[in-house]
């Protein structure tokens, strides 16, 4: 019995090694695995904070750009106006030293020829009808101007917005599938 019992002991002895042997290689493969897991957590990790960063990056730069076009837009509408102003302001003052040149050259005209009154009267009324149709149609076209510039502009600004938007939407899209792809994987 005592060969028996040694028998059962070296197989048990055996068993116990082979099992501990088995236990340590299993040890082992669940420590590679959940380091291979925590390296790939941290790798995919820092490439979506590099992602993120980049993509911030972008953002305030299309921010700050976009800030400085509206500033400059600003800037030239507020030129075009203060322009139009002063021509305006310009003209007028243009006409009124002329239509009153002519009016004080028409009096003095007309009290040193007196004969011919009607003929002066004519002349300043063919000449005020005139000056008068000119400066209308002067100020037409100026506004004429001022709208079709105006226009070309809010055309401009639609435009921007359109691409701007669907620059956001092309990111937002992208963020979304790196986003579905990072969780299916």
């Amino acid at each position: 019995m005592t060969n028996l019992e040694n028998e059962n002991k070296k197989q048990s002895n055996i068993s116990k090694e082979e099992t501990g042997k088995f236990l340590d290689q299993q040890r082992q493969q669940i420590a590679n695995t959940t380091s291979n897991i925590s390296d790939t957590t941290n790798k995919v990790t820092n490439s979506v904070n590099e992602y993120q960063q980049t993509n911030r990056a972008i953002l305030d730069k299309s921010i700050d750009t976009s800030n400085k076009y509206q500033q400059e837009t600003i800037n030239s509408i507020q030129s075009i106006t203060n322009n139009t102003i002063e021509l305006q302001k310009n003209f007028a003052n243009t006409f009124q030293s002329v239509f009153s040149k002519f009016i004080d050259d028409t009096s003095k005209s007309y009290w040193n020829n007196y004969l011919y009154p009607q003929r002066y009267t004519d002349v300043y009324n063919k000449t005020n009808h005139y000056v008068t149709n000119t400066t209308v149609n002067a100020t037409r076209r100026i506004t004429d101007i001022a709208l079709a510039s105006a226009e070309a502009f809010n055309k401009s600004i639609e435009i921007a917005q359109k691409y701007y938007n669907e620059a956001a939407q092309n990111y937002l899209n992208f963020v979304n599938r790196i986003e579905k792809s990072y969780y299916n994987h």
